[in-house]
């Protein structure tokens, strides 16, 4: 744990994209370790520092603000690590930030560990924190995530409540913390920022909205709040 490599110190000139990717993907490579059979692992959470010392922090936030940047970066990585199941890859934090020079440093990071708490309903105050590890949780009415009653929820939001689906919702893990994703629940489903704006995932562009520490999640029936689930820190 803690692993941490600098990958190429200073960056002589301009920080362009090509140069960017290839420093990325190699700090990420250089964490794998091998377990078993000589299959590469990779920590769950990384932290890519990106230093810019040309006042250019602004172009390469844009570059890694991208959904196609990161998409590149596994792209490559899974390239480089040929055994490396895609559900391997870790999740990606980038942090970009003004420096005497251009610098890349990818290391190991701590795991951020959520909590959702329930508020209404026939689970009224309960708490219920996220495995760290997993990158994607299934959120709903009762135990089953759909009809079919093959895949468990991992967030049971409610025992009887109709106006929440069995099949209500998906969370992200990604570089921003967690994003929600609408499944049965469509546009029923609002995300109630700290300051006051209400996004609806189903009617978002990528489908998914990021969730912050604070914000709440909200159930409702098509009009009224059936159930509320606020997003902590645990």
């Amino acid at each position: 744990m803690g692993v941490k490599e600098l990958i190429g110190g200073a960056i002589q000139g301009e920080l362009g994209q090509p140069d960017l990717l290839r420093r990325v993907t190699a700090g990420i490579v250089a964490l794998a370790r091998h377990a078993e059979r000589g299959l590469p692992v990779l920590p769950p959470e990384v932290e890519v520092r990106i230093r810019v010392g040309d006042g250019g922090t602004q172009t390469i936030e844009r570059f890694v603000q991208d959904p196609a940047f990161d998409r590149e970066v596994e792209a490559r990585v899974l390239n480089e690590l040929v055994r490396l199941r895609p559900d391997g890859l870790p999740v990606r934090r980038y942090l970009v930030e003004a420096g005497e020079r251009n610098a890349v440093e990818v290391k190991e990071a701590p795991l951020r560990r959520f909590r959702l708490r329930i508020q209404g309903g026939d689970r009224d105050g309960v708490a219920i924190t996220l495995p760290p590890t997993r990158r994607q949780y299934l959120l709903g009415r009762g135990d089953w995530h759909g009809e079919e009653m093959q895949v468990a929820n991992d967030v049971v939001l409610s025992e009887n409540e109709r106006g929440v689906s069995r099949r209500a919702a998906r969370l992200h893990r990604s570089a921003a913390g967690l994003e929600l994703e609408s499944l049965d629940q469509r546009e029923a489903l609002v995300v109630e920022k700290q300051d006051g704006e209400r996004l609806r995932p189903a009617l978002t562009a990528s489908g998914r909205v990021p969730l912050a520490f604070g914000d709440r999640i909200v159930f409702t029936d098509g009009k009224t709040p059936v159930i509320t689930a606020v997003v902590e820190e645990a």
